[in-house]
């Protein structure tokens, strides 16, 4: 239960209990102010700011949605954890795009790596229909999400017959294979984007530049850059550069 009381001196003063039912009761006496408002609110699993932003048109499924709700499940079962962050959603569907699939997402270089302003308006749309967790829509990098029962069973469904989506699925898929971490993707979303996007020739050339983007990446070590640029280039994300020897284990289960 929440419990909001008003009208002790000029603020408002909210107190939120485990049970508000036996606060009020507890305290009694607060009955005796004419001017005391109390209101209670019944649970609800989602926050506040979740029930005033969702979206009430169901979205119509779309390959767009139906792999960021796949993509979603799969980058889970890697995870011990039942949500994924904002910041892994992004990079997830960057490489999904990067992959071929046409999803119309913006990317630009920002502080955490390749990010789509447009992607915002889409999560807005499936907030409490297919993902929760989205809230007022704010673009905190670690706001979790989950997703919605029957979402995955939808998505699969809209998935079944389109086999070209399905191969990007599982290249990406592949690729986050062991990288199941904020750390982990942004690693591999920057050097993707370094090598694809800027003039590098070399893995020296990627590392400057990984560290000229900002202080944050710093935290990336050179073996990390060059563990990133061995993977995507072993799978098949681009071939223009000489990828290093391969190293092991993966970033996040090493540490930054």
């Amino acid at each position: 239960m929440s419990l909001e009381v008003s009208g002790l001196r000029p603020t408002t003063i909210r107190n939120y209990t485990a049970d508000a039912r036996k606060f009020v009761e507890h305290y009694e006496a607060l009955s005796d102010f004419d001017d005391l408002d109390i209101v209670i609110y019944e649970p609800d699993s989602r926050s506040s700011e979740a029930r005033v932003s969702r979206s009430t048109e169901v979205p119509k499924m779309t390959a767009g949605k139906a792999t960021l709700v796949g993509l979603i499940h799969r980058y889970l079962g890697g995870l011990l954890d039942p949500f994924v962050t904002l910041l892994e959603v992004h990079k997830l569907m960057y490489f999904m795009q990067a992959a071929g699939e046409p999803l119309r997402l913006s990317f630009t270089k920002r502080p955490f790596g390749p990010y789509a302003e447009n992607l915002r308006h889409e999560m807005n749309r499936i907030e409490g229909h297919m993902i929760s967790g989205y809230g007022d829509g704010g673009d905190a990098p670690d706001k979790q999400l989950e997703l919605v029962p029957g979402a995955l069973d939808d998505a699969r469904a809209f998935l079944k017959n389109r086999s070209v989506t399905q191969t990007r699925f599982e290249k990406v898929g592949d690729l986050v294979d062991g990288f199941e971490s904020p750390f982990g993707l942004e690693l591999l979303s920057t050097v993707h984007w370094i090598v694809s996007n800027e003039q590098v020739r070399s893995v020296d050339d990627v590392v400057k530049r990984t560290y000229a983007w900002n202080d944050r990446k710093k935290q990336f070590s050179r073996r990390q850059v060059e563990l990133a640029v061995n993977v995507l280039s072993r799978k098949g994300w681009f071939t223009n550069l000489n990828a290093p020897r391969p190293a092991w284990p993966p970033p996040h289960r090493a540490g930054p």
